[in-house]
């Protein structure tokens, strides 16, 4: 940040010495250096393969929701079926009713074209930043599924992690019935330590920063009353993984 857009912070950081009863600190202070990193040790040694059977039972057990893997080549043909899936009342994948509304992100649509998935009562929408908020959001709310591109997915918590961008509005992994999170296999990491290292180092190495950054572990749930669970309160109500077998 330029030192010209920082205001009264000499004056702020003396205060507050002065309150705790010592001078200033004006050394940058050490990192320490921790005896054990045990939050790196958690399934280090794990395959990329052994990571996606980590995060498929985890999701289909705990989280009582889908996994579904599948190549770049069947894609399409997988979607077809998820999506469809959610837009009919009785399940089958037939005369789908209803809207999905997909992500605009290039590394998805370089491999699947959403309107391959429009018929007749299945209405097709990607999301369109220059149309603007309210277009956007209009279709988010009434949208029956909403198909995300996920930047990481964790292994250990069934967690995929979203960036939010222009391209990919928050709107559409929230809004929608259904949410469908799709990832490339070679992105799924262990946990939370791997996800955070590498917004870590895009920060070091001076690079934008998402203004949002979403940790979702399947639909949405809560369990403030009573500790009674209910699914759907603040979000989705249903949640599939796509995993795209890339390696």
């Amino acid at each position: 940040m330029s030192e010209q857009r920082i205001f009264n912070r000499d004056s702020f950081l003396d205060n507050i010495a002065k309150q705790l009863g010592r001078e200033r600190i004006t050394t940058p202070v050490a990192r320490p250096n921790l005896k054990y990193n045990c939050h790196k040790e958690v399934f280090a040694n794990k395959s990329p393969d052994e990571l996606k059977a980590i995060l498929v039972e985890y999701t289909e057990t705990t989280l009582a929701s889908q996994a579904v893997v599948t190549t770049k080549d069947k894609l399409t043909e997988t979607l077809r079926n998820v999506c469809f899936h959610y837009c009919t009342d009785d399940g089958e994948d037939l005369n789908p009713i209803g809207e999905t509304i997909f992500t605009a992100d290039n590394r998805l649509l370089d491999i699947v074209n959403p309107k391959d998935l429009a018929e007749k009562q299945h209405g097709v929408y990607i999301w369109d930043h220059s149309a603007g908020y309210e277009a956007n959001i209009a279709v988010a709310e009434r949208a029956k599924v909403g198909v995300v591109f996920a930047e990481q997915a964790l292994a250990e918590s069934g967690t995929m992690v979203l960036y939010s961008q222009a391209a990919q509005g928050r709107a559409v992994s929230l809004l929608p019935e259904a949410s469908v999170f799709i990832v490339p296999k070679s992105n799924i990491v262990p946990r939370l330590t791997q996800a955070t290292e590498l917004l870590h180092q895009k920060a070091q190495n001076g690079e934008r920063i998402p203004s949002c950054v979403n940790f979702i572990s399947g639909p949405s749930s809560t369990a403030d009353i009573e500790l009674i669970k209910v699914v759907g309160v603040h979000g989705p109500v249903f949640a599939t993984y796509i995993i795209i077998d890339d390696m």
